[in-house]
């Protein structure tokens, strides 16, 4: 393959990331206008009700802005609404043949929020500082060092061919090496080059960002915002008093509606499944945690429920019609296996598969077993989570119409890790690359240490296709290899082959958005729900 610069729209090599649906529906300024003279909605300040706090702080080198935006920082490449890849920092690269070096040439007129000029030395101290954190949301590790030749050329040298590189170019906010010297306080007080600055941070409660007004991309839509740290009933509280523009809201409270507002209803790749141990109990993990269950080892109880699982029905009823049915961990997405669904709902399937394999109600109490063990086992969420509270509960009452018990419960962190390996989870992921499909099926990870296949998955097959997928040259050919980890048509980790993950919905992110206010043609949101919404922020605009 020849060596080629690629500009402006990056389509040669690694193809783009494109999604089946197109964003979230959202007013235009215009419509806006026509329904509200707002005051509050004028163009110097927006309030934003983002959700969750980043406790840990805004260094994208310990993970910040992976999963969405880091709003302070810039990166070498971004997607636009059509979640394709474009240049941000970069404005071309070229990847040799054998996929070892990679070479970016970066922009040189970009100037931090400090005033000093961001440079092809902080991207690569960037990339290296990372490696070396060994973060778990960017994935490094085929990278052997960043080097910068000059100011605006940065060279990335692989230990192996990394597929999956590019993607993460896309995900890592570059930070100045100048303003990089106590990285504890950099967290608390970010600088990078990106259109808004860091301003103040309240924990608990507020973060204030101003425009960064030599910022390279334009004029950034508003001089100041306010993101506040507020639960979903409390920014519904703050929507009712009139004291936010822009707010995250639960599924619950969006069908309430609020007089003033719109309600935009953003699409997402941030799934929701259930982890279904895959090993038989006897083996502990290195953490000290069992590892197996004896009902969720069977293939037939895993298979009974992907088959069973209403899953339209449970959107329905729990999310109130928001989500789209979801039967893999990267539905709609380039990598994803189209041929991996099932009828929805097919609870005769699920009564057959449970018989054939020796699962019956022999005391007729509705729940089947097989040598004297009940077909029943514990569902764990998040307690603080009342998303995966209602559909863990509907998943449950969903499992007992062909015969399976499960036993929901929520629990904090400190009390799910212990179980993590030996009960069943209620999950939630989703990221623009396919690193998911790795982590969760990938046999070296499994069990061994944070949330990457809690199940225990091994399959040396799905493993020889992954490992072929990270080592391919083009997206096109590893995309094939992505797609037969999934499923080859004898086997693969999806509920057509070992089924270890029931998949369920990607949920949609909701917010109200104050009528004359617009918050642009969204992109597909990753899992990352609050920060999400400002991945455009450059397409926001306002009306007085």
């Amino acid at each position: 393959m020849k060596k080629q610069w690629i500009k402006t729209k990056l389509t040669a090599g690694l193809m783009v990331i494109s999604l089946l649906a197109a964003g979230c529906s959202a007013q235009t300024p215009a419509d806006s206008a026509q329904s509200s003279g707002n005051p509050s909605a004028a163009k110097d300040e927006v309030i934003v009700a983002v959700g969750g706090e980043k406790e840990s702080g805004y260094d994208p080198c310990t993970g910040w802005g992976s999963h969405g935006t880091p709003l302070f920082q810039s990166k070498l490449l971004d997607t636009d609404t059509n979640n394709q890849l474009k240049n941000d920092l970069a404005t071309g690269y070229e990847v040799s043949e054998d996929g070892l070096t990679w070479t970016f040439i970066v922009r040189d007129d970009v100037i931090c929020h400090d005033g000093e000029k961001l440079t092809a030395k902080d991207v690569a101290f960037t990339y290296n500082k990372t490696k070396e954190n060994g973060i778990s949301t960017i994935d490094l590790t085929l990278l052997d060092k960043a080097e910068a030749i000059d100011d605006t050329t940065v060279v990335f040298h692989m230990k192996s061919p990394m597929s999956t590189f590019i993607y993460q170019t896309a995900a890592l906010g570059i930070v100045p090496e100048h303003a990089y010297t106590d990285p504890a306080a950099y967290a608390q007080a970010p600088i990078g080059s990106g259109p808004y600055k860091f301003v103040q941070w309240d924990k608990g409660q507020q973060l204030i960002v101003e425009a960064h007004e030599q910022y390279y991309g334009g004029k950034p839509p508003f001089k100041r915002l306010v993101l506040l740290f507020l639960s979903d009933d409390a920014a519904y509280a703050a929507l009712q008093a009139g004291q936010v523009d822009v707010a995250k809201i639960s599924e619950n409270l969006a069908v309430k509606g609020m007089p003033g507002y719109n309600l935009v209803d953003c699409k997402t790749n941030d799934f929701r499944t259930v982890a279904l141990p895959v090993q038989k109990p006897g083996e502990t993990s290195k953490e000290g945690y069992p590892i197996g269950n004896e009902v969720t080892s069977d293939p037939a109880i895993r298979k009974a429920l992907a088959n069973g699982i209403n899953r339209q029905k449970i959107i329905d009823t729990v999310l109130n019609g928001y989500g789209d049915v979801a039967y893999t961990i990267a539905q709609g997405l380039p990598w994803d296996n189209k041929e991996v669904i099932l009828t929805d709902g097919n609870v005769e399937a699920a009564k057959r598969i449970l018989e054939d394999a020796g699962w019956v109600d022999t005391d007729g109490d509705g729940i089947r077993e097989k040598n004297g063990l009940k077909a029943e086992f514990s569902l764990i969420y998040a307690s603080d989570d009342s998303t995966r509270q209602s559909i863990s509960m509907a998943f449950k009452e969903q499992a007992k119409a062909f015969g399976i018990n499960v036993i929901t419960e929520g629990l904090s962190s400190a009390d799910r890790n212990p179980r993590k390996h030996k009960d069943a989870f209620m999950l939630g992921g989703g990221d623009y690359n396919p690193t998911p499909v790795y982590n969760a099926l990938y046999g070296a990870y499994a069990a061994k240490g944070g949330w990457y296949n809690i199940v225990a998955y091994k399959n040396e097959k799905v493993d020889k296709y992954l490992e072929a997928a990270v080592a391919a040259t083009t997206q096109e050919e590893a995309n094939q290899y992505w797609q037969k980890a999934q499923w080859d048509g004898t086997t693969g980790g999806s509920i057509l082959g070992d089924a270890p993950y029931i998949y369920i919905v990607n949920i949609s992110h909701l917010y109200f958005v104050r009528d004359g206010i617009s918050i642009g043609e969204q992109k597909i949101h990753p899992h990352d729900h609050g920060f999400a919404v400002l991945g455009n922020i450059m397409d926001w605009s306002s009306v007085k």
